[in-house]
């Protein structure tokens, strides 16, 4: 790829070099602090054990002043003035001021983040509940509005929605803050709304956006269990190359999404299983994950499609998914086993899943993850030594819909690349994380090199050998 396709990097959180390290490596230093006190404290015991070994004190009538003299240094050297004993006192009293620190930094950050999320749910909910009160006149503007915007011409239009997008695309601070307060938002309307007597009304208080998403999920139907089978039919071009680089395997994940493409709902669901066989005679599979494929269901309308509307609810709530249970049973198909090293590759929806197969467990060696512009802020529960590379395009405002931050993990790291365009929609497609991909293989970021050398090191990338693919269907 060249330089020009190689979008600049705004920024980089967790890992190595993260916040999180940071205060780990502090609370390190806190430790040997207090381990050192205790080590002085030990040696201060042993050299004052010497003031009454029998060889010494036999020798007191012979030679007093001598006697005198090492009985004093040992006392000096023990309890005097920057004796041992005192060394312990202030190494153990840094131990504790530094934790203190480190502790206060991290409550800190806490607060402020707990602050954030109720002035968003106080602004939310007031906004809700405004709009309840005055839906008459809301509706009615609404139809003057769409009356109006169909006898504007084209050029305005266009410019008008050219200046949304580009407010959303300087602003993401306020529509992820604008998200967070969706639950606020939602018991606002219900609050102005006397709908609490209706048999489906949902409950009145949604703190987060995942309360709201999932109070949402629960009107549709419930998850069926998937339906799995092979399409042997299908092929992925890269499907028989072992990716070399992070972009390689972005570009392949593409390829994978383009399995299902909007005009053939048939083949909706698809994922492929990709199991690398390395020279010495070792496996190990990368699973990749296509993101939603309908966002149209409605309650009344559901679908066989696994990767919908519904699903994206559930999913952010943190409830388990159809996708989610076709991806293990398709693992299983493919004869990935227990102890099998597995990477997981995901866009969007299939980000999530993939970051909440590592998070929650799912019978299988999920060592890796790389998801593609995927809301997954909720999830932060990596196991340790684990390893997750969030990407993520300015002006894509799907990985905002979680509305907060991914946490600062060393297990996690999030890269934040500017390769937008004037299309909400565009910002998310795949193309532009393949360019995103290419960045980070080019940082010289510490925790970005952390990560991808990791995924050279467990041979998921650049390991040579050969490759096999098989695609499976997912559907309800």
């Amino acid at each position: 790829m060249t330089a020009p396709d190689i979008p600049p990097i705004t920024h980089v959180t967790g890992g190595v070099g993260g916040l999180a390290a940071t205060y780990a490596a502090v609370r390190a230093l806190a430790d040997r602090f207090d381990a050192a006190g205790d080590h002085c404290r030990r040696r201060a015991a042993d050299d004052a054990r010497i003031l009454v070994e029998p060889d010494l004190l036999e020798s007191a009538p012979l030679s007093p002043v001598t006697f005198a003299e090492v009985e004093a240094r040992v006392l000096d050297a023990t309890s005097g003035v920057h004796g041992v004993l005192e060394a312990s006192v202030a190494y153990e009293a840094d131990a504790l001021l530094v934790g203190a620190v480190v502790t206060a930094y991290q409550e800190c950050d806490r607060f402020v983040a707990g602050s954030f999320a109720a002035l968003d749910y106080a602004l939310g909910r007031s906004v809700g509940y405004a709009a309840s009160r005055a839906a008459p006149s809301l509706v009615l503007l609404g139809l003057v509005a769409g009356l109006t915007w169909g006898h504007l011409p084209a050029d305005l239009r266009r410019r008008l929605g050219d200046d949304a997008v580009e407010w959303a695309d300087e602003h993401p601070e306020t529509v992820q803050h604008g998200v967070d307060g969706i639950g606020g938002f939602l018991d606002g309307l219900l609050t102005g709304v006397p709908l609490t007597a209706a048999p489906w009304a949902l409950p009145s208080f949604h703190p987060t956006a995942a309360d709201a998403a999932s109070d949402l999920a629960g009107l549709y139907p419930t998850e069926g269990r998937p339906e799995v089978r092979r399409r042997r039919d299908l092929t992925v071009r890269l499907g028989r190359t072992p990716p070399h680089d992070l972009a390689g395997l972005v570009r392949h994940l593409d390829q994978t999404n383009a399995l299902s493409p909007s005009d053939r709902p048939g083949d909706a669901g698809t994922i492929e299983v990709q199991t690398l066989h390395a020279a010495d005679g070792t496996v190990r599979h990368v699973v990749y994950l296509p993101g939603t494929d309908d966002l149209s269901t409605t309650p009344w309308s559901p679908g066989t499609d696994a990767r919908d509307l519904p699903a994206d609810l559930r999913v952010v709530a943190g409830e388990h998914t159809t996708y989610a249970a076709g991806i293990e049973r398709a693992m299983r198909e493919a004869g990935i086993g227990p102890h099998d090293p597995v990477l997981l590759v995901g866009h969007s929806l299939g980000g999530i899943e993939a970051a909440s197969l590592l998070a929650h467990g799912s019978g299988f060696d999920v060592t890796h993850v790389v998801t593609a512009g995927s809301p997954i802020a909720g999830l932060h529960d990596f196991p340790a030594h684990s390893h997750v590379l969030s990407l993520e395009n300015r002006g894509d405002i799907v990985p905002l819909l979680d509305g907060r931050e991914n946490a600062d993990s060393v297990q996690q790291v999030t890269v934040q690349f500017d390769d937008h365009e004037t299309s909400v929609v565009g910002n998310h497609d795949l193309g532009h994380y393949v360019h995103g991909a290419a960045a980070a293989d080019a940082s010289s970021d510490p925790s970005v090199r952390e990560q991808i050398d990791s995924l050279r090191a467990h041979g998921f990338l650049g390991s040579g050998g050969t490759a096999t693919s098989q695609i499976f269907q997912i559907t309800r």
